[in-house]
């Protein structure tokens, strides 16, 4: 990945634009031929990105073709229109995939906007390029493919222009090909290990299509596992096992204890077992009783592995039973929520529910491995894009502000499913995460404690508002909690206070659920695990990764911050912060 490091130095160049590599346009140039069009629609469909073709912008602008320009106005009025374009393009806050003109490296400056970008130059031999030009109307559309000669002659002359800006992709493979490494290219993100007690945890940011199947290849050998997935992806067994998977009984046939299909297909070390509730509903004792009970009947040993394919109550269940089962077996997470991606599958944390109350029946058992798809991320539906976002924005309070402006800048591109933006949030924040985790795995030295900022008071409200409330909702409620708490408090800027309820007001789908009266929020606070010798601790901000853990704080504090909170965010529309 070296090449990819170059882009990232090339940004730090003196003329280059601010922008984070995750919001950074991607721009393919390439002579004529090289497919920039059909990869660039591609590449943007798989990155969650709009595509803009500048040949089709300008022959909207011009209202008629690019050799009627040409002919018209000639080709230095046309580079001088099409130079304003790439600049415009490159100024747009939302990042976009651009196919640009064969030609546009012709200028210096557009040189430098296109060294700044993710710039990909779609390479090709002459004799292929002449080859596929000369098949589309005989070139006549091609004001500068006339002449076989003279297009030799300009092929060649460009090609070192288009290797100064960017990675060198063959435009040979077939567009599928193309689109894919480069989409790859561009999610790749340095892998992270976190090391606890002896064990090591890899967590995988970039694993673009991963399956049981390349998990297996990769990391688990000859072992056999229990997959536990969810409900979703009943009859979808291949699409998640991978190529090859001999499948279970058939639709409709009992899976162990009765819990739907599943079971061991011809040869196949695995069994996929899926549960009859989903999200907070499937964190129960009883829950966990049946999955132990599945991972028995597979016979199981300490040395395989159950696999986790589903979102943040599955991993915390899955990870409770794996961590339970013969004293402990290995634990794989594929994460399908960005909360899970985020959250759950980072730390080692696994607890069921015990009494309406959240989280009371739990262990620590970090997984080897969790592997996160980008791709899954970007096709999540926008409420599940929300609810993980708000986990991310607590992250970045506590550990980053260059996240929390990322967040807030690229909010509208983060809900719309921008791959490369999700990708690079879901990394930071396992970086972040992993690191404080790899120092107090057990919370026994209160180091860990900091990771509660917001959920003190969120987890009552989502217990309160249970099920209909979900926990990103609760969450974001109690984020803006803690902010004004800490203006009040520990005089944190204002200014910090009002943008941060905006962004939580619009993850929390523009209102903030409700809160529960005094007096249940007091009961339900009386829970919190942070508890210690009686006393409630409680998570606050003086600045963006600047945290303070307060002990013995007064819930009146905190129920008034949380009023005032819930009163700004019905006073303004989340916009108008």
């Amino acid at each position: 990945m070296s090449d990819r490091m170059l882009i990232s130095l090339a940004s730090e160049a003196k003329d280059a634009s601010p922008k984070d590599y995750a919001e950074k346009h991607v721009f393919l140039t390439g002579f004529m031929g090289s497919g920039k069009t059909t990869v660039g629609r591609l590449l943007a469909r798989a990155l969650g990105r709009p595509f803009v073709d500048m040949d089709a912008e300008l022959e909207k602008l011009f209202q008629k073709s690019v050799a009627s320009v040409f002919e018209s106005e000639g080709e230095a009025f046309f580079r001088q229109t099409e130079a304003s374009l790439l600049a415009n393009l490159n100024d747009r806050d939302r990042p976009s995939v651009v196919a640009t003109g064969g030609g546009v490296v012709g200028s210096q400056a557009n040189r430098a906007i296109l060294k700044q970008a993710l710039t990909f130059f779609l390479d090709l031999p002459v004799e292929a390029a002449w080859k596929r030009v000369s098949l589309e109307d005989g070139g006549a559309a091609r004001p500068l493919a006339v002449s076989k000669d003279k297009f030799k002659d300009l092929f060649h002359s460009r090609q070192d222009l288009y290797r100064r800006c960017g990675s060198v992709f063959s435009a040979l493979d077939p567009p599928e090909a193309t689109a894919a490494k480069i989409a790859a290219f561009v999610l790749w993100e340095e892998p992270i290990e976190l090391k606890t007690e002896g064990r090591l945890c890899r967590i995988l940011t970039d694993r673009v299509g991963a399956t049981v199947g390349e998990l297996r290849e990769k990391v688990m050998g000859g072992r056999r596992a229990l997959v536990l997935a969810d409900p979703f992806f009943r009859g979808r067994e291949a699409e998640f096992m991978g190529p090859g998977w001999p499948g279970g009984p058939g639709p409709g046939e009992p899976g162990p204890g009765g819990l739907g299909p599943g079971g061991l297909g011809p040869g196949s070390p695995d069994r996929v077992l899926y549960l009859d509730k989903q999200g907070e509903e499937a964190k129960t004792l009883e829950t966990a009783g049946l999955v132990l009970k599945a991972m028995a009947e597979a016979g199981l040993d300490r040395s395989d592995y159950l696999v986790v394919r589903g979102g943040g109550s599955l991993s915390d269940l899955g990870a409770l039973c794996a961590g339970l089962y013969k004293r402990g077996l290995n634990l794989a997470l594929m994460p399908t929520t960005l909360l899970a991606a985020v959250d759950a599958a980072v730390g080692g944390k696994a607890a069921v529910n015990l009494g309406g109350v959240k989280n009371q029946v739990g262990l620590f058992h970090p997984a080897a491995e969790v592997w996160i798809d980008p791709l899954v991320l970007r096709d999540l539906p926008e409420q599940l894009k929300r609810d993980g976002l708000v986990e991310a924005y607590k992250t970045a309070l506590l550990f980053d502000p260059g996240l929390v402006g990322l967040i807030t800048r690229g909010l509208g591109a983060l809900l719309e499913g921008d791959a490369v933006l999700l990708a690079r949030v879901a990394h930071d924040c396992a970086l972040h995460k992993a690191g404080l985790v790899a120092k107090d795995l057990r919370e026994e030295k209160g180091i860990r404690d900091v990771l509660n900022l917001g959920h003190t008071y969120g987890h009552a409200v989502e217990s309160f508002g249970a099920p209909e409330v979900s926990h990103g909702r609760a969450v974001a409620l109690g984020l803006a909690a803690a902010l004004v708490y800490s203006r009040e408090v520990l005089k944190l800027d204002p200014s910090l206070v009002k943008s941060g309820i905006g962004v939580l007001k619009r993850l929390a789908g523009g209102a903030f659920p409700p809160a529960p009266p005094r007096g249940e929020c007091l009961r339900l606070l009386s829970f919190d695990k942070k508890i210690r010798d009686g006393k409630l601790r409680f998570v606050g901000l003086r600045a963006p990764g600047e945290s303070v853990l307060a002990a013995g704080v007064d819930p009146g504090l905190i129920l008034d911050a949380a009023e005032e909170a819930a009163a700004l965010g019905r006073r303004s529309p989340a916009g108008d912060y």
